[in-house]
């Protein structure tokens, strides 16, 4: 059976209540070649094929599996007359004559970037492991932050499933189901709602509503909240689906939505790929309302980690409606063994993008004057069937997590933009991840 890598969420796995970092080669963490080999016998390929499609809303909230995480990224655009710059200070990133409007930063808004993710897993009989990661990128001040939380959720309960979900008054949907959030208010919430280190999963019926360190998410059918804050940053957003969630597919293609990684494992994964955002921002001193484009991944299931090598993760929300993600994943020689994508059409349908289907490569590097790791801050990516050929390009080039205290792993996560490479034309926002660069 050919070799087969993983998706690239896998940042870490937990072991008891111990985050264990994937390919952590971070300064001071040690000589991983220490450590003795074990010759572990070929387990029996588990019946991927036999297992259930996923299911709305039923899959939202956590799954008894080793692994599972809800990932975050978005842009926000907030009211420059809020943040204002230094006098005399000049945009970091210059714009385009045509960026703008609902998927760029108008003339008079200043723009930020985020990543919030919550990561859970288990291990035997110990109780649940979270982890959990919230940066911010100023794009025009050229400045970048994160924290991160690790937990042991000794207090994992179920919600009620009797309530009706909470909408804001300005959402004129109906509720698909009758899931609980919890009985929370629509349009705020404050971090003391919770004990900082209790985790709950969502009602019976689907949903999640997670809590980590006094950081929050919650969610059901696409209509979903966060809350978090960092060193002189915090969020407050509502976020709505604007697309049918996206069910990925790996290499070999098979049931949508379910990854086979042959006798690693499996993983369920998909993608709300365009979501709108609403809400606070608060930055400094100042607290400011802030609209935006918000991308959400959820991937969980019983797999190991591979791809020693590391992985390169791209999203994108195009300026012509169509969204775009793609995956490579390599191994401790910098072989490629995975890769595949998923480009999300105007009207919702999602279509698979082989490993055949696609190419990226690298134009431009940045060195780390913390770690001394040197990543690709612009990229060439081309898939000719769909007619992109795309450049993107970091709006700020230090945009480096060193998770130490969590996951372990140093990587790369940060808000780009694209351009048409024939026309120069603005075509997009992004968010790109980089692992494995510390080799």
């Amino acid at each position: 059976m050919p070799r087969r890598g993983r998706t690239r969420r896998s940042l870490a796995l937990l072991a008891g209540t111990a985050l264990i970092g994937a390919g952590c080669n971070v300064p001071g963490s040690g000589n991983s070649s220490a450590v003795p080999t074990i010759a572990v016998p070929r387990a029996q390929d588990p019946p991927v094929r036999g297992l259930p499609p996923v299911r709305f809303p039923q899959d939202e909230g956590p799954h008894d599996v080793l692994s599972e995480w809800w990932y975050y990224t978005g842009h926000l655009y907030a009211p420059a007359k809020d943040f204002p710059r230094a006098s005399g200070a000049e945009p970091q990133a210059l714009r385009l004559p045509d960026e703008g409007g609902d998927d760029g930063p108008n003339a008079d808004e200043r723009e930020f970037g985020f990543e919030f993710v919550i990561f859970r897993g288990v291990r035997g009989d110990r109780p649940p492991g979270y982890a959990s990661h919230f940066a911010l990128t100023d794009v025009d001040g050229g400045g970048f932050a994160y924290d991160q939380r690790v937990e042991i959720a000794l207090s994992e309960t179920a919600l009620p499933a009797t309530s009706t979900v909470a909408l804001a008054d300005s959402d004129p949907r109906p509720p698909a189901s009758a899931i609980t959030l919890a009985n929370m208010p629509a349009l705020s919430f404050a971090p003391t709602d919770r004990p900082g280190g209790i985790v709950s999963r969502g009602p019976a019926g689907g949903g999640f509503d997670l809590s980590l360190g006094g950081w929050r998410m919650r969610g059901v059918d696409g209509r979903d909240r966060l809350w978090a804050a960092g060193p002189g940053y915090r969020i407050d957003l509502e976020l709505s689906g604007q697309q049918p969630p996206a069910l990925h597919d790996g290499d070999p293609p098979g049931k949508p939505g379910l990854i086979d990684f042959g006798p690693a494992g499996y993983s369920y994964y998909y993608s709300r790929t365009r979501m709108a955002i609403t809400g606070e921002l608060g930055f400094g001193s100042a607290t400011s309302k802030v609209r935006g484009t918000g991308w959400m991944d959820h991937q969980w299931g019983d797999f190991l980690v591979l791809g020693g090598g590391g992985w390169d993760w791209f999203s994108a929300h195009l300026a012509d409606g169509r969204d775009l993600t793609i995956s490579t994943v390599r191994d401790d020689t910098g072989k490629v063994v995975l890769s595949y994508g998923t480009i999300v059409l105007g009207d919702g349908t999602a279509v698979h993008v082989g490993p055949d289907a696609f190419s990226v490569k690298g134009t431009d590097t940045w060195k780390s004057g913390r770690t001394g790791f040197t990543y690709p801050t612009s990229w060439r990516v081309v898939v000719p069937a769909h007619g992109i050929d795309h450049e993107w390009t970091a709006l700020v080039r230090d945009q480096e997590l060193v998770t130490t205290a969590s996951t372990g792993v140093t990587y790369w996560e940060g808000t780009v933009r694209l351009r048409d490479t024939s026309t120069s034309r603005y075509a997009g926002r992004g968010y790109v991840e980089l692992t494995g660069f510390s080799k």
